[in-house]
């Protein structure tokens, strides 16, 4: 279900206002209670994937329970059978398309039946990735931590299917997310925080991401030959912001929504795009899936001490990459920023060899460094936001041309680009000053300017709001 519709409002407030009366009353009926709406949540998006959201569930539920009290050797084997286990539900949902492809190139019309059959049919099921992920990590904590004590069926689903990050995280860990399921409630700055999150998270989605996706983004990756070299260009800059907006927007109003519940979440942006190297972005990129492949991936392959550090970066963003679905292109992207951290690094490595560190420190070299990095991102999200291949091609090769003659783009396109990336730099103070300044007012007249403030968003963008860019993955 998506946030930005009156549907989860319906959903939302009738959970919030029972949850708050119920944790004051009775810890045990409060987290039962969270779980039923959790499952009605994941259900209203699909009701036929539950049972897929039980079966992960108790795949990690069983590992644990079943490394309680066991020897090294049963604990490693029952955690390479869930991560395997894992692989497989997600290899399959991301790659039974490609196998279906497969078998009709090599039969032909003699495998037509495959197409009408429910198989062919199949869409990957919402949030798969995240609960996945988030059920690794909690299954590969307990092999290494032999301290933990395991969790009941109920926790372990509850934890799993929360529903404000069931469909596009952030990835939570347990120390996350149960010890403030037993003693967390929202209080005041919850509420203010929490509200301007949500107002947050609304601006971006509907305001820029969607305004600049239907005016541009949408029709330069589609039809690029009948745009000019400049309109492609700007569609570039514009999916830079898009993604950026579309997916740092539902992660703000997750963390709201769960905030108003009294939990806080992890971070997930941290102002990406005032990185100053490509190292510095993933460390604020999705920063919950950018740790988890380090910690689940990169680490375990050797890290920076064992091994080549470049291949291992290359394969953890290889992986990365592959993890974002089946097209051939979301491996080049993969693949490509695996190739650029090794060079960041070894670049790295060669300044402070011949000492030249504190020249960086220089204001031009930053500003430099800065445009750089925005570049280098920019130019890689041209094949994750391309259909394939060919069409990130034809993009890329249209911005070539310089010259090419075609369709333009409105000036508000600008305008919300320019502002897009202005948000990287400003508006973390932006959200401190509002935070501030609402809770000097009376709860009354704090209602009212946040109702006002999201009508006026509401407004602001075109009517209806698309679907967010990582419910696909």
């Amino acid at each position: 279900m998506n946030f930005v519709t009156t549907g989860f409002v319906l959903f939302f407030l009738p959970v919030l206002c029972i949850g708050w009366g119920l944790r004051r009353l009775n810890r045990t009926a409060y987290k039962f209670f969270l779980l039923a709406a959790n499952l009605v949540f994941y259900g209203m998006a699909g009701v036929g994937y539950l049972p897929l959201l039980f079966l992960v569930a108790l795949i990690n539920w069983g590992t644990v329970r079943g490394m309680v009290e066991r020897g090294r050797g049963t604990r490693l084997t029952l955690t390479s059978l869930a991560v395997a286990a894992h692989v497989l539900l997600l290899g399959f949902f991301k790659y039974y398309g490609v196998l279906v492809d497969l078998m009709m190139e090599q039969f032909g019309a003699s495998a037509e039946w495959i197409l009408n059959t429910t198989l062919a049919q199949m869409v990957m099921p919402v949030g798969l990735s995240f609960y996945c992920f988030q059920g690794l990590a909690y299954t590969i904590d307990h092999y290494r931590e032999d301290a933990l004590a395991p969790r009941s069926f109920a926790d372990v689903l509850c934890f799993l299917s929360f529903f404000p990050t069931v469909m596009s995280g952030p990835i939570m860990r347990e120390e996350n997310f149960f010890p403030q399921l037993r003693t967390s409630i929202a209080g005041e700055e919850d509420f203010s925080e929490g509200t301007l999150l949500i107002l947050s998270g609304l601006f971006k989605k509907v305001a820029l991401a969607t305004y600049l996706q239907m005016h541009l983004v949408d029709g330069v990756f589609a039809n690029p030959e009948e745009y000019s070299s400049a309109a492609v260009l700007m569609g570039i800059y514009a999916y830079t912001v898009q993604i950026y907006c579309d997916f740092s927007g539902y992660t703000d109003m997750a963390l709201g929504v769960a905030r108003l519940m009294g939990f806080h979440l992890p971070k997930n942006f941290d102002a990406p795009y005032r990185a100053l190297s490509l190292q510095e972005f993933w460390h604020r990129w999705h920063i919950s899936l950018s740790t988890w492949l380090r910690d689940y991936l990169y680490i375990p392959l050797g890290g920076s001490r064992r091994g080549s550090r470049s291949i291992n970066l290359f394969i953890t963003m290889l992986i990365g990459g592959a993890w974002h679905g089946s097209s051939l292109t979301f491996i080049i992207w993969g693949a490509l920023h695996g190739i650029c951290l090794a060079v960041v690094h070894a670049f790295k490595r060669l300044t402070r060899r011949i000492q030249l560190n504190s020249l960086w420190l220089s204001i031009p070299a930053r500003a430099i460094s800065w445009a750089l990095t925005l570049h280098v991102v920019a130019l890689l999200w041209v094949f994750f936001r391309a259909d394939s291949l060919d069409s990130a091609w034809e993009v890329l090769c249209r911005v070539r041309d310089g010259v090419a003659e075609g369709n333009g783009f409105p000036l508000l396109v600008l305008i919300a680009t320019a502002w897009g990336i202005l948000l990287s730099f400003v508006g973390g103070r932006l959200f401190r000053i509002s935070s501030r300044t609402l809770r000097l007012l009376p709860w009354p007249l704090q209602a009212i300017v946040v109702g006002l403030a999201a009508a006026l968003i509401m407004n602001l963008g075109p009517d209806g709001t698309l679907p967010f860019i990582y419910f696909r993955f």
